[in-house]
């Protein structure tokens, strides 16, 4: 028996008969080999911005055939977009097609003694596969675009209690780029940590913790993207699970650790070799794609083009020529507007009612109108614009038959005023606590 030492980890060499494995050993490999190679396809490739449109069709298929199986014929939700019906009913599909693939395999192949390395070789894939999104996650957040759009005018507008569970959390992270930052790093060095075999095993722990905590928050919050974080816990753990011994040893003291070797990886040292180079090409390349996307959003999200860009107070509205009042009924004046002047997908428009009811619209500007819309559907309002003067913003249009005009200032939000302190300000005490 010799010890050889290739790029990625040391490994012992073994016989294929040497501790050949039970029965039950193989079966529970087969399972574990189909359902793991299963979901790293279905979620975590699929995931991957470079090949997810080549593995759509067969997202869609596995859909299908999930829907079938539960008698649903028809798959109606967006695939790929959150945690819809049609996803739930593919990730269903893999764990039938896992299982017959496992009962499959075991009828037909009886004769092996196991099959360490093939479970080298499944490592190997998803130790890649988690350092791939790891490192994008967390480039997310280390170029902070992923929650940063929570900062837009049209979401500072909205009232904390009409928010849902998830934008109350997006404007909990995207409130502070630092914390953000620092949440995004934290994935980023799991995933680039996961790539070289010093670092891979400290890599698989920071990743649990990390995506321990993300996969709380969206259950908790109801973020549309518990399958793909439950699937990186769920994988991170296994990265580990070589040195759980070892690592119990460590934190219980219970005795001396031992350098814990991997199984070894099937192929040569040419083909090991160039499978590490591959491995190492697609990272780049991913990286590479989403730091130029994430680039081009951070920028687009704070290029603001004109002065109509902001929260805008009303100094008085009327409506048909007289007052707007509270209790007149259809259309509401809109006491406050937002709007998002900014290339791309930040160019949007909100309104709210005295009642602090806020709608968010499409908005396509012009020289002199807003054209407003709420469904993309739906035949654009145009709400003509101009200046009285450089602070003050006419707003004219008709509203449900009405026709309106509003006199608008900018708003101050207080959250623009709040920042790092060190030493806080005295309180004053005769203000009611809350």
């Amino acid at each position: 028996m010799s010890a050889v030492t290739s790029e990625s980890d040391t490994v012992r060499e073994e016989s294929p008969s040497e501790n050949p494995w039970t029965a039950a050993q193989k079966v529970g490999f087969r399972l574990f080999f189909a359902l793991g190679s299963g979901l790293l396809v279905y979620v975590l490739f699929t995931n991957m911005a470079t090949i997810s449109v080549v593995l759509l069709p067969l997202k869609v298929l596995l859909a299908k055939i999930g829907g079938y199986l539960v008698g649903d014929g028809s798959v109606t939700s967006q695939l790929g977009r959150g945690d819809g019906l049609g996803d739930w009913y593919g990730m269903f599909a893999v764990v039938v097609l896992a299982i017959i693939a496992a009962v499959v395999w075991t009828l037909l192949d009886k004769r092996r003694d196991n099959y360490r390395k093939l479970g080298r070789a499944l490592f190997e894939v998803t130790r890649f596969a988690v350092a791939v999104q790891l490192i994008n996650y967390g480039l997310g957040k280390a170029i902070p675009i992923q929650m940063g759009f929570m900062n837009q005018p049209i979401y500072r507008l909205v009232p904390v209690g009409d928010l849902s569970l998830m934008d109350t959390l997006w404007g909990f992270m995207g409130a502070s780029n630092a914390y953000t930052i620092v949440a995004g790093l934290v994935e980023l060095s799991a995933g680039l940590m996961l790539l070289w075999r010093r670092t891979w095993l400290l890599g698989s722990l920071v990743g649990v913790v990390a995506m321990a905590q993300v996969f709380l928050l969206n259950l908790t919050y109801d973020v549309p993207v518990k399958m793909v974080a439950g699937t990186l816990l769920a994988a991170s753990i296994c990265l580990s699970a070589p040195f759980w011994t070892s690592l119990a040893r460590v934190i219980l003291n219970t005795g001396p650790v031992r350098p814990r070797e991997l199984w070894d990886a099937p192929g040569g040292p040419r083909t090991r070799k160039w499978a590490l180079r591959i491995g190492y090409f697609y990272v780049v390349v991913q990286t590479a794609l989403m730091g130029v996307l994430f680039g081009t959003a951070l920028h687009d999200m704070h290029t603001v083009r004109s002065g109509l860009d902001g929260v805008w107070q009303a100094t008085s509205v009327r409506i048909d020529g007289s007052p707007a009042r509270l209790n007149r009924g259809a259309p509401e004046p809109w006491a406050n507007v937002a709007i998002n002047d900014r290339p791309g997908d930040y160019t949007a428009f909100a309104s709210q009612d005295p009642f602090g009811h806020t709608d968010r619209w499409a908005l396509k500007i012009t020289d002199t109108t807003l054209e407003i819309r709420k469904r993309l559907s739906d035949r654009p309002l145009e709400i003509r614009y101009r200046w009285d003067d450089e602070h003050t913003l006419v707003l004219t249009g008709t509203l449900d038959g009405h026709e309106f005009e509003g006199k608008y200032h900018r708003r101050a939000m207080k959250s623009s005023e709040s920042g790092f302190r060190w030493v806080q300000p005295d309180l004053d005490p005769d203000v009611p606590k809350f």
